[in-house]
């Protein structure tokens, strides 16, 4: 194993890559700043495309051990009344779903360990990238009050929208004018909710707009969205009442009720864009490093798994090869993957559009309430509301696996 590759951020991009890579032949260091995954919330939707990519990397028979519930239905609310639902498609073990992204990275983690060359390195901060004539040779990190330089064939920043690699390589992010924040926050659910798992989208004339759905762990997970800002502004207002402002009756007297029992909040600085180049000599971005993506259709993590898969067919031949070759793979995986990146916000930046639509014009809420409980329950409109998602549940393009970095274990 002569080839060294340092991924930094154990997310899904980088514990997938870093699995991939090592059963190809590559030694793999992993580095991650927290020394656990159970920390603030992770994006928990996999899509049918996320499943589809983990069953391409053999890990279905891990999946199945990660805490998960199915997800049954998309239910609109506007005004307080239910005027749409959607049941989603049954597929089987590839069915769209909310998982315990915790579990699955550490399942992720304890897959690659089984294999000579791969080293994890958790509580590990990233100080600085090493350069040499203009490429990146490596990473400078800091281990208990202790600095100390890493040197690789490839450096791969998968740290998420914030990236430090992407900072230190001098790239550049152009991000959606639109942005906006997430209150997140968890309680027990409703009687109602215990035993399902549906997803309701809540928006009232003059409220902001939220969302909710019961969680992996049996727990209501709920978000409050805001406009950019939004999070600064709330001072010490009572969030909860705004959170529940937007939901009907019953389930705004809920929450209120178990004002007590409510988690935590999670506020999530919601950033979309797209970096115009993912790489320099000797580094590579992906994941939300590269293009974060906003909550809405959980494309976070069913992208990044997708481009481990992409980067992984480009970059087992060519680190094996010259660094000229690795280079030209850095950008051949960026011309693969933008297409898909580019149509996933394009139709995430559509659908918070028509939220922000409703919130600011009582009249077009008013006609919405009208029609959609009538129109709604149209098979030809269910049909082609689901045709509308297709490329967020499916993806955009073909995604494979190929050659011998394929692996299957089941």
């Amino acid at each position: 194993m002569t080839k060294r590759v340092i991924i930094v951020g154990a997310g899904p991009a980088g514990n997938s890559l870093a699995l991939l890579l090592v059963r190809n032949g590559i030694h793999v260091t992993l580095l991650e700043k927290d020394t656990t995954f159970e920390r603030v919330f992770r994006g928990e939707g996999l899509m049918p495309v996320g499943m589809d990519a983990l069953k391409q990397m053999g890990l279905t028979t891990m999946l199945t051990k990660v805490p998960h519930r199915r997800l049954e239905s998309w239910h609109i609310h506007l005004g307080g009344n239910e005027v749409f639902v959607i049941p989603e498609p049954d597929l089987g073990e590839q069915s769209l779903s909310i998982v315990s992204q915790p579990a699955l990275l550490q399942g992720i983690v304890d897959e690659a360990a089984g294999h000579e060359g791969f080293e994890f390195k958790a509580g590990c901060q990233v100080q600085d990238l090493l350069w040499e004539e203009n490429r990146v040779v490596g990473v400078r990190i800091k281990t208990n009050n202790t600095s100390s330089d890493i040197r690789a064939d490839l450096v791969i920043g998968c740290d998420g929208r914030g990236s430090l690699v992407r900072r230190k390589a001098g790239l550049t992010i152009d991000l959606q004018p639109d942005q906006y924040d997430v209150l997140w926050f968890k309680l027990p659910p409703p009687e109602r909710l215990q035993h399902t798992c549906q997803f309701y989208l809540m928006a009232k004339s003059q409220q902001h707009p939220a969302s909710c759905y019961t969680s992996w762990d049996g727990q209501l997970q709920y978000g409050l969205i805001l406009p950019k800002g939004g999070l600064q502004q709330l001072g010490d207002a009572d969030w909860l009442s705004l959170a529940a402002a937007s939901a009907p009756d019953w389930l705004a007297e809920h929450v209120l009720a178990h004002r007590d029992s409510v988690s935590e909040p999670v506020r999530l600085n919601v950033v979309v864009g797209k970096c115009p180049q993912w790489w320099v000599p000797g580094a590579l971005l992906l994941g939300d490093a590269a293009h974060p993506m906003s909550p809405v259709r959980a494309q976070g993590i069913n992208l990044a798994l997708r481009d481990a898969i992409v980067a992984t067919n480009h970059l087992v031949p060519a680190l094996h090869k010259s660094d000229e070759k690795v280079d030209e793979a850095l950008a051949t995986i960026q011309q693969e993957r933008l297409p898909e990146v580019v149509r996933s916000q394009t139709l995430q930046l559509r659908e918070a559009n028509g939220l922000k639509v409703v919130r600011s014009s009582p009249w077009k809420l008013a006609i919405a309430q009208q029609i959609l409980p009538i129109i709604g329950k149209l098979s030809w409109v269910q049909q082609t509301w689901l045709n509308r998602q297709h490329d967020l549940r499916y993806g955009s393009q073909s995604v494979q696996l190929i050659g011998h970095q394929a692996h299957t274990v089941e």
